[in-house]
C-alpha cells in the first residue's frame, strides 16, 4: 500500500575546474514495496528550477541498483549500477542530449517505513565529464497526528 512520505534531498556537485554547488529540496511524495523492489515517487517542485513543476520522478530500487525515470518538462531514464556506465538520452523542450552516469557508490537502507538512498557518480553529457556528484534521499513516513 503506498504511503505519504517527505523524502529530503540533497545533491553536492564538484566540477573539473574546481568549484562546487549544493542544492537541498524537500518535498512530498508517496513510497511503496512490491514484490522485493521499493518505489519513490514524487514531483519536482524546486522553485529555483522553473519549467521541472511538471515533472514527476519515478525511483526504483531492488538489489544495489537505483532505477531513475524522469517523465514531464523533462524525459529521462538512468540506472545506477555501481561500477556499470548507463547512457541515456535527457529530453527537454530545448532539444535532447547524451547523459552518462559512472556510479562509484549505490547505498540503499530502506524498509517499509522508508529510509535513504547514497549515490556518487560521475556525470557526462555528450561523453565529457561535467561533474562528479553525490546525492542523498532521505525518506520518511508521514505519520498520522
Amino acid at each position: 500500500m503506498p504511503r505519504k512520505v517527505t523524502i529530503q534531498i540533497t545533491g553536492k556537485q564538484k566540477y573539473p575546474e574546481g568549484h562546487e554547488d549544493q542544492q537541498e529540496l524537500t518535498t512530498v511524495g508517496t513510497y511503496y514495496e512490491r514484490n522485493g523492489v521499493f518505489y519513490v515517487v514524487y514531483k519536482d517542485c524546486d522553485p529555483e528550477n522553473k519549467g521541472l513543476e511538471d515533472t514527476t520522478t519515478f525511483l526504483s530500487v531492488k538489489d544495489g541498483s537505483v532505477g531513475l525515470n524522469r517523465k514531464g518538462a523533462v524525459d529521462n531514464r538512468q540506472e545506477f549500477i555501481k561500477g556499470v556506465l548507463n547512457r541515456s538520452i535527457y529530453t527537454t523542450c530545448f532539444g535532447k542530449m547524451w547523459l552518462s552516469v559512472m556510479p562509484h557508490l549505490v547505498e540503499c537502507d530502506l524498509t517499509v517505513h522508508g529510509g535513504r538512498i547514497s549515490l556518487e557518480y560521475d556525470l557526462f553529457v555528450d561523453d565529457n565529464l561535467v561533474s562528479y556528484n553525490r546525492l542523498l534521499l532521505n525518506i520518511k513516513e508521514d505519520f498520522p497526528q
